[in-house]
C-alpha cells in the first residue's frame, strides 16, 4: 500500500475512534452526575449524617488516589482497549453496587470499585496518541465539552429519574449506560492507540517526525511546559 493510500485509509479511522472516545466520556460523565444527584439521599434515607456523609466522600477520594497510578501503569503495559474497558466495567459494577445498597456498609463497599474508575485520563490518552500535534489542544479541549455535557444531562437526568422512580432505578440505568459504553470501547477502540499513532505518524509529511522513536522528536515534546505533569484527574465522589 502506497504512502498516499495508507494516509487515506488511518486518517478517517483515527477520527472514527476519537469521536467514539468523546461519545464514551460524555455518557460516562452523565452517568456519575447521576450518582451525584442521588447519593445523598439515599445517605440521609440510611441515616447519614453531615459527618458520615462527608466519609463517604473521603473514601471516594482516597480510593481514586490510590487507583490513579494503577490505571495509567496498566493503561501503559495493556493499551487503550484495555484501560477504559476496565474503567467501564468498573462503572457497571459501581452502579449496580449502588443500586441494591440498602444499608451503610453496602454503601460504603459500593465506592470500592471507584479505584479502576478513570475515564477521563484514559480517553485523553487515546486522544492524545491519535491527534495530529497541532491540533492536539483543540482534541483535548474537546473533552472539557464532553464533561460540561455530561454534567448539565447527567444531574437533569438523575433528579427526573429518582423523583419519578427512585434512586435504585436510577442507578440501575446508570448501570446500563456503562454497559453501553463498554460495548463500544470494544468495537471501536484499537488495542494499543500508540501503535496506530505511529503509523499516522509516517504519513504526515509536514509534521517531519519519522520514526515513532525518533529521539529528536521526543525531546522536542518532553520540552514542552507540563510535559511532566500527570494528566488531571476528576475524583467522583
Amino acid at each position: 500500500m502506497s504512502e498516499q493510500k495508507l494516509e487515506k485509509h488511518v486518517a478517517p479511522k483515527t477520527q472514527t475512534v476519537i469521536f467514539i472516545t468523546y461519545i464514551v466520556a460524555a455518557l460516562e460523565i452523565t452517568w456519575m452526575f447521576v450518582q451525584f444527584s442521588i447519593t445523598p439521599y439515599l445517605a440521609k434515607r440510611l441515616g447519614f449524617d453531615t459527618i458520615w456523609f462527608g466519609y463517604l466522600q473521603t473514601t471516594v477520594g482516597v480510593i481514586q488516589l490510590l487507583g490513579g497510578p494503577v490505571f495509567g501503569r496498566f493503561a501503559d503495559l495493556f493499551g487503550a482497549r484495555a484501560a477504559l474497558t476496565m474503567s467501564c466495567v468498573a462503572s457497571v459494577v459501581y452502579f449496580l453496587l449502588l443500586g441494591v445498597a440498602n444499608s451503610v456498609p453496602l454503601l460504603f463497599i459500593h465506592k470500592l470499585p471507584a479505584v479502576f474508575m478513570h475515564i477521563l485520563p484514559g480517553a485523553q490518552m487515546v486522544v492524545t496518541d491519535l491527534s495530529e500535534p497541532e491540533r492536539r489542544a483543540d482534541a483535548l479541549a474537546k473533552l472539557g465539552l464532553c464533561f460540561g455535557i455530561g454534567m448539565i444531562v447527567g444531574s437533569s437526568l438523575g433528579g427526573a429519574l429518582s423523583t419519578h422512580y427512585g434512586e435504585s432505578f436510577a442507578a440501575f440505568v446508570a448501570a446500563g449506560g456503562s454497559l453501553v459504553s463498554t460495548i463500544l470501547v470494544q468495537k471501536f477502540i484499537p488495542k494499543h492507540t500508540k501503535i496506530q499513532a505511529g503509523v499516522q505518524s509516517l504519513t504526515d509529511k509536514k509534521a517531519g517526525t519519522g520514526s515513532v522513536f525518533n529521539l529528536s522528536e521526543i525531546t522536542r515534546l518532553m520540552k514542552f511546559p507540563g510535559s511532566y505533569q500527570e494528566c488531571p484527574k476528576v475524583s467522583f465522589r
